[in-house]
């Protein structure tokens, strides 16, 4: 049985992010008043993966981009950030990132850090906003509630990049509702800073018959690598090609942390399954998840559970991921929400996203006091709730 609208207590829709915000505020102010010369209670430095953007700015800034992937020069430029900082943290990003970084060093660490993430939270909020229904929540409170959401907080503590993921997602969808497809292209086409976040669009646009939006992504993608040569030089391509194998030991071996990785491989490799069969099992879910894609889109076109679909079945496709990543959920969610608002939602259904709403906090967490690895199943859980409501639409869009 259907329930009614609202779908949610609105008086506990507008007190529960108010408070949650609130406590961010507070755990974020005692994380800075408690540190020690920008080292946190943890041993780490403020917004500490923010650091390895800082150094990669200043060595390119320096006209030494290419030493952004040795380990000595990268962990020099951290403590120029952060002089009490001994922990390196590695560069591993395509030269397209390293062009888009380039400015931060202009700034000392701790203010461009906070200008960073708060532009970022300023675009994800101004961007994921539109996607909820109207009369779904005040303006005001749908601001909180994404403020207030697990993913979001996660990202800005590891002073990371995904709000500005989720920001290039809503955009290319808003652009491509609005009639914008080549405006669409070119926003989309920024993914390609993160190339794995990417790798769905042309399956999507392809069966959709979407080709105008396809070509300018494609042609934006193209246009933003050749700027980053120009810029940085071709030999950056060559370093960062020949530093993936160094990813790949990196992970396998553990040395990135497991517990903040929902994917399929690290969910297997962490129960003590053979990497062989966790490669293989995480092969087999990106597949599923293209076939969701291919499957919602050729049947229903570029609409926003089709979308919804497509953003959560990119998160399962890599097997290197971050629980930072959940922020990109909250496009999902927007989504899900608003449909749930319009047509209806069981009780299983309100559960499912009360649950993907809250538990990505506990990932981390929950993975290193037991090695269970539940992001990847909260991940699953989103694809499969948003490809049943896609699929449960009765009028295919005509291509």
């Amino acid at each position: 049985m259907n329930l009614p609208v609202p779908l949610f207590d609105p008086q506990r829709l507008r007190v529960y992010p108010r408070l949650a915000v609130a406590i961010y505020v507070v755990a974020a102010l005692a994380m800075i008043v408690s540190a020690t010369a920008m080292i946190d209670v943890f041993g780490k430095p403020l917004g500490y993966d923010f650091i390895t953007f800082w150094g990669a700015s200043h060595l390119t800034l320096s006209g030494e981009p290419l030493v952004a992937f040795d380990f000595a020069r990268i962990l020099q430029a951290e403590q120029l950030a952060v002089p009490a900082n001994t922990q390196v943290f590695l560069w591993h990003y395509p030269p397209v990132y390293q062009m888009l970084v380039a400015p931060l060093a202009l700034l000392p660490y701790g203010l461009s850090w906070l200008v960073f993430v708060g532009a970022g939270l300023a675009l994800y909020v101004a961007t994921v906003r539109p996607l909820f229904a109207d009369g779904f929540a005040s303006k005001s409170d749908v601001v909180f509630l994404l403020l207030a959401f697990p993913g979001a907080f996660i990202c800005v503590f590891h002073g990371q990049n995904s709000l500005y993921s989720a920001a290039i997602f809503a955009g290319g969808l808003l652009l491509l509702e609005r009639g914008r497809p080549y405006l669409a292209g070119l926003v989309l086409g920024l993914l390609i800073y993160k190339p794995q976040l990417g790798l769905l669009l042309p399956l999507a646009f392809l069966v959709s018959g979407q080709w105008r939006v396809l070509i300018a992504t494609g042609l934006s993608a193209v246009a933003i690598c050749g700027l980053s040569a120009v810029l940085l030089g071709p030999e950056l391509w060559l370093t960062f090609i020949a530093n993936a194998p160094i990813v790949r030991e990196v992970m396998e071996q553990g040395m990135l942390p497991w517990a903040k990785m929902p994917s399929a491989f690290v969910f297997l490799a962490d129960l003590g399954v053979p990497l062989s069969v966790a490669y293989g099992a995480q092969m087999l879910v990106a597949l599923a998840a293209a076939a969701a894609v291919a499957l919602v889109w050729r049947r229903h076109g570029p609409t926003r559970l089709s979308w919804a679909v497509l953003i959560a079945a990119t998160l399962l496709v890599p097997p290197y991921t971050f629980d930072y990543e959940f922020a990109i959920l909250a496009l999902v969610l927007a989504i899900l929400v608003s449909d749930m608002g319009m047509r209806g939602a069981t009780l299983q259904e309100r559960a499912g996203l009360v649950i993907l709403y809250v538990l990505p906090l506990t990932v981390a967490p929950f993975a290193q006091a037991t090695h269970l690895q539940i992001g990847f199943p909260l991940l699953v859980l989103a694809l499969v709730m948003v490809t049943r409501r896609a699929l449960s639409l009765s009028s295919p869009a005509p291509l």
